[in-house]
């Protein structure tokens, strides 16, 4: 059985990190439209049949480019109130792919979701302070 990745690696090869994020958020939610649509099943409500487990599922999403992208927007600077203003950004539509991924079956990533929240309104509350 071949396995599909969203993304795939030359996608997001040549990318800006917004870009990057583009990508991610398609690409997660082409996934979610594939694994809903997997494990969609009539009988499954049924009871006559099984739930699709993960080793019967053609589609898998590519946690080592979000982890990465997850890095790089981690290691920005914080220097001034504007970059923290724009990792803050970054940050809450990175928290918008987890909450994709979390839709498609992935009760679990809501904790990482709620930390990138967090860590972006204290990013942005940091930066108002400073300018007010």
């Amino acid at each position: 059985m071949t396995l599909i990745f969203y993304p795939h690696v030359d996608e997001l090869e040549s990318s800006t990190a917004e870009q990057k994020l583009e990508i991610l958020m398609e690409c997660a939610e082409r996934y979610k439209a594939v694994i809903l649509d997997v494990t969609k099943n009539p009988e499954v409500a049924l009871g006559t049949k099984k739930q699709t487990t993960p080793r019967e599922l053609a589609h898998t999403f590519n946690w080592e480019e979000l982890a990465m992208l997850l890095r790089e927007i981690r290691e920005l600077p914080e220097s001034n109130s504007s970059a923290k203003v724009t990792k803050s950004d970054r940050l809450t539509k990175l928290a918008g792919v987890y909450e994709v991924l979390r839709g498609a079956k992935m009760p679990k990533l809501e904790a990482v979701r709620l930390a990138l929240v967090n860590e972006a309104t204290h990013l942005r509350s940091g930066s108002s302070s400073q300018v007010a």
